[in-house]
């Protein structure tokens, strides 16, 4: 009973408003069409790319502009296990997370170890997955820059489903996965560690905290989720090919979601992922006949949406929990 009182202390109003703002997005899916189912599974994948990035941006305050880099090996790994050996996704999305999460900590480590921070650290996971995009691209063994496509199917053992619902339910239970792992990590001495590093790494490095390694973990520790997110997207599009799974709008959705509504909260990244993509259907179903009309549209109002946060709010949407009262994480 104890623990259970200790638990429900800290489901703050602010997590309560994302928690509901997720079952009601997944109700209005469910009473839908398999458009509507789409379009939310789209929000939820957009929640878990957030929630992965803001690990290692939000918590331990190091900027990655490459987390397609780990998303492109999550998708690709389960996709050619499967397609040439015939490896379940189920499996193959654990082996793409490890994959990322060992790529993960080798080109943090060496980043690290060389000295580079800050926007350099940055700039070399942009060059990272760059580069690795580009190799996938000249690989006919990979499917080239044609990409690789599955066959529509039911067959759940492969993570294929004919219906849209299950792809739905997957995704939320990822989510509500990872939002208890990020609660977790808040509250351990890792995160502690963390956080520390975030506001000053100097002062954490003096007072005894193993900067080197901490940072190096969580980029692998981040690295896991957003490889699962590259897999679950490679099988509910059923195609993958370099442009869409190294795609820079993913990294938007990851930086989106995570300033918007509050880096280094469990409720944040849901909240802000959920915002933009909301936004994101409103804007499609207007009577445009240009999608590039939409596509320009949907850029100038994540533009504007930032720069009010980024000027107004700067601590997110939940900072606004304090001018009212509330926990903000």
């Amino acid at each position: 009973m104890t623990s259970k009182i200790s638990f429900l202390r800290h489901l703050s109003p602010m997590r309560l408003v994302a928690l509901a703002g997720v079952i009601g997005l997944l109700a209005l899916a469910a009473a839908g069409s398999d458009y509507s189912l789409t379009a939310a599974t789209l929000i939820l994948l957009g929640c878990i790319l957030a929630q992965s990035w803001n690990l290692s941006a939000g918590y331990a305050g190091q900027f990655s502009l490459g987390h397609t880099v780990f998303f492109g090996i999550g998708g690709y790994t389960s996709t050619v296990l499967f397609t040439t050996y015939g490896i379940s996704p189920w499996f193959g999305m654990l082996v793409g997370g490890l994959i990322a999460s060992a790529a993960g900590a080798a080109l943090s480590a060496v980043a690290f170890r060389s000295g580079v921070k800050g926007i350099f650290f940055a700039v070399v996971t942009l060059s990272a997955a760059e580069v690795v995009r580009s190799l996938i691209d000249q690989f006919d063994s990979l499917g080239g820059s044609a990409g690789i496509y599955l066959v529509l199917a039911n067959q759940p053992a492969n993570m294929l489903f004919t219906s849209r619902a299950p792809y739905l339910v997957i995704a939320l239970f990822l989510v509500i996965l990872l939002a208890l792992g990020t609660f977790l990590l808040e509250r351990s001495r890792f995160g502690q560690y963390l956080q520390a590093i975030r506001e000053d790494e100097d002062a954490a490095e003096a007072t005894g905290i193993p900067t080197f390694r901490c940072k190096v973990a969580v980029i692998a520790l981040s690295a896991f989720p957003t490889a699962i997110a590259g897999s679950f997207y490679a099988q509910f599009l059923l195609f993958i090919a370099p442009n869409t799974m190294f795609s820079f709008e993913h990294i938007l959705t990851m930086l989106l979601g995570t300033m918007v509504g509050g880096a280094g909260t469990v409720a944040g990244p849901i909240i802000g992922a959920v915002t933009f993509g909301v936004i994101s259907e409103i804007i499609r179903a207007l009577p445009f006949a240009d999608s590039r009309e939409i596509t320009s549209l949907l850029r100038i109002a994540y533009a504007v949406v930032l720069i009010i946060i980024v000027i107004r709010v700067p601590g997110g949407l939940l900072s606004l929990s304090k001018r009212i009262g509330w926990k903000r994480k």
